[in-house]
């Protein structure tokens, strides 16, 4: 059994369809624990739905929004798995590739580069880097920092170096960043999976006047509706839904 960390706020309609994906994606025994940060947009009655649905394990929400370092923070306390996914409400894996799903990749990946805290799948966009980033790289691209792209952790390492920012203020305040560069300044590496992938949902700008976040009926980055229609135009890249390919 897995844990799967998800932080939610907002975009409620994208927040849905992400999990309701993953839950069919997924056939590794796993437990989904969703943090709402604050949500203003109605999801917070969505996601209650789910988890009586059983598609949540459990299910935590915050009055008030407190910023992704604080909700990254006590969703690893939440955690009980020795490896969990560190994810955001945006993500839907790849479909089952040869019987294996894209948690059992990442565990092998994982068991065969001890030197690495954190492997995370490759989104098939990947904001500020070249389309030829993946091109005759190695099963794992080390990279200087991770996004929560269903990012693989070894939890007891996350814990040593201190988690997450003490931060309360709701803004994205360079999370990732963080985090990995705590992780590198402990000896460890972090990297993308090359061949296990993910679609990532947000759009042009993750950055709302709200701070973190798209509000009801954001224009900015993406609309939050389904399917995606404006998120990098994935649908012109000959992407395949079904295998996030």
């Amino acid at each position: 059994m897995i844990d799967i960390a998800l932080l939610s706020c907002n975009r409620c309609r994208i927040t849905m369809r992400a999990i309701i994906e993953l839950h069919k994606r997924t056939t590794t025994p796993h437990r989904l624990i969703v943090l709402d940060n604050g949500s203003e947009d109605g999801s917070p009655a969505i996601l209650e739905e789910l988890h009586r649905q059983g598609l949540i394990c459990r299910l935590e929400l915050a009055d008030e929004n407190r910023g992704v370092h604080w909700g990254h923070n006590r969703l690893l306390e939440m955690v009980e798995s020795p490896l969990y996914i560190c994810t955001d409400n945006d993500l839907v894996p790849q479909a089952p590739v040869r019987g294996e799903d894209w948690i059992v990749q990442l565990l092998k990946l994982l068991a065969l580069n001890e030197d690495y805290a954190a492997i995370a799948c490759r989104p098939h966009i990947l904001i500020g880097q070249g389309g030829g980033l993946f091109d005759d790289a190695p099963a794992v691209k080390e990279m200087g920092h991770i996004g929560a792209h269903l990012r693989l952790m070894r939890t007891e390492v996350v814990r040593e170096v201190g988690g997450w920012r003490k931060d309360v203020r709701p803004s994205r305040n360079d999370e990732e960043k963080w985090i990995c560069g705590r992780l590198r300044k402990a000896g460890w590496k972090v990297g993308y999976a090359r061949d296990v992938r993910c679609i990532h949902l947000f759009g042009k700008s993750d950055l709302g006047e709200d701070g973190w976040g798209y509000p009801a009926g954001s224009t900015h980055g993406h609309r939050d509706v389904w399917p995606p229609v404006d998120c990098f135009a994935w649908y012109k890249r000959d992407i395949d839904w079904e295998t996030c390919k």
